[in-house]
Formats: structure tokens, C-alpha cells, sequence
């Protein structure tokens, strides 16, 4: 049985990165895809979706009751909005504002365990990729907002609020692949996709420069 030292060292450490990855990479590439139209798979993205909250929770803070704390408000939050139960759209806004205030705070701190001194591993490339796609879900969410308020005239190439097609939408504009079968409307949608094609175009180049960086410093020093 994990003590509460053992669970804290171990978040401590740079495989936590490794983790927080793998994590991440399911609920997006994964679990977010299969929507949400059944049951089944509304309990299956809920159930992903707190995975990747305590996983946060945990990598965030140390104390017992503020991590108790959050994760129920949270999981309120998601559960209210995940699809099992029949909601007001309001409830999805403050989720997903929520979940992305959340998700932008472990962003900065992995970042910031990332780009520390030392050696560059694997685990630190790891933690560098988690939040870009930290970076994409957290747009994803915005874009899920948007459309929840202004609907057919954020997006066009969009009928429905389903987060796959967002989520989808945000990776192709972060990448800057561009497909064109999904396209901003309106003045904020269009603010809010050059931001992040600009993030996506500035983070790999300032990511490169700073592990090599780090690369050539801890060379030095041995």
C-alpha cells in the first residue's frame, strides 16, 4: 500500500513527467474521440477525465485537504458536464473554464520543472510535450465555450458541440496543419486560433533552443 511519502516522492521525481503523459495522451487521442453519444462512453470520458484531474492534483499540491478539496469540486464540475446527466449550458462554460484555468496552472508548473537545471532527459522532453498538449486542450475547451455561446456563427463546418471535433479543431490550428474543413467566424473565434497557431509556432523554437541550452550548461560544469 502507497504511504502519502511514497506518492508525494514519487510525483517529485521526472517519471511523474512520463506519466502525466501517458495520461494525457489517452484522454485526447483516445477517449476524447469516441464522444459522447452513448453511456458507456460518457462513464468512460468521465472516468478519464477525473484520472487526469487527480493526476494534476497530485503533481500540484502537497497538502492532503486542498487536494481533497479541489478534486471534488472539480469532479462535480466534469460529472455535472460530461454527458451523464442532462445539464445547463452554463455548467459546461464553468467547466470548461475551470478545467482550463486548471490545466494552464499544471502547464506552468511542469514547465518550470522542465526548464530547471540539469541534465536534459527523456522525462523532461516528456514533461515539454505535456504541455503542449496541455496547451491544445485548454483551447479546445475555449472553442467548446465559444460555440456553446455564439453556436453555427463561431464556426463554420460545425453543427453540433461536440468535443471531439474541437479537440480535433485545436490540434490541426496548433500544429497550423489547416485542413479548412473547420473555420473561425466571428472576431474572438479568429483572435483566439492566430494565439494559438502562434503558441504552436513559437513554443517547439523556444523549447529547442532552451534544452540545448540546458544541454550545453550541465556539459560544461562535467
Amino acid at each position: 500500500m502507497l504511504t502519502r511519502e511514497t506518492n508525494v516522492k514519487f510525483w517529485a521525481q521526472e517519471k511523474s513527467l512520463s506519466i502525466l503523459l501517458i495520461i494525457l495522451s489517452i484522454h485526447i487521442f483516445i477517449i476524447i474521440p469516441y464522444g459522447q453519444k452513448t453511456f458507456f462512453q460518457s462513464t468512460l470520458f468521465l472516468f478519464f477525465y477525473l484520472v487526469l484531474i487527480s493526476a494534476g492534483i497530485v503533481y500540484m499540491f502537497k497538502s492532503i485537504s486542498v487536494r481533497i478539496s479541489l478534486f471534488i469540486a472539480l469532479a462535480l464540475l466534469v460529472t455535472l458536464s460530461s454527458g451523464v446527466f442532462q445539464v445547463s449550458r452554463s455548467i459546461d462554460i464553468i467547466n470548461n473554464i475551470s478545467i482550463a484555468a486548471f490545466c494552464l496552472l499544471l502547464g506552468l508548473i511542469v514547465l518550470m520543472r522542465t526548464f530547471r537545471d540539469g541534465p536534459v532527459t527523456l522525462h523532461r522532453i516528456q514533461g515539454a510535450i505535456v504541455v503542449y498538449l496541455l496547451i491544445s486542450f485548454v483551447f479546445a475547451l475555449l472553442y467548446h465555450s465559444l460555440f456553446i455561446i455564439n453556436g453555427s456563427q463561431a464556426f463554420k463546418g460545425l453543427l453540433v458541440s461536440d468535443r471531439e471535433e474541437l479537440m480535433y479543431f485545436s490540434l490541426t490550428t496548433i500544429t497550423t496543419t489547416g485542413y479548412g474543413d473547420i473555420t473561425p467566424l466571428n472576431a474572438v473565434a479568429r483572435s483566439l486560433t492566430n494565439l494559438e497557431a502562434l503558441i504552436g509556432q513559437l513554443y517547439p523554437a523556444i523549447l529547442i533552443s532552451r534544452l540545448v541550452t540546458l544541454e550545453l550548461e550541465h556539459s560544461r560544469k562535467n
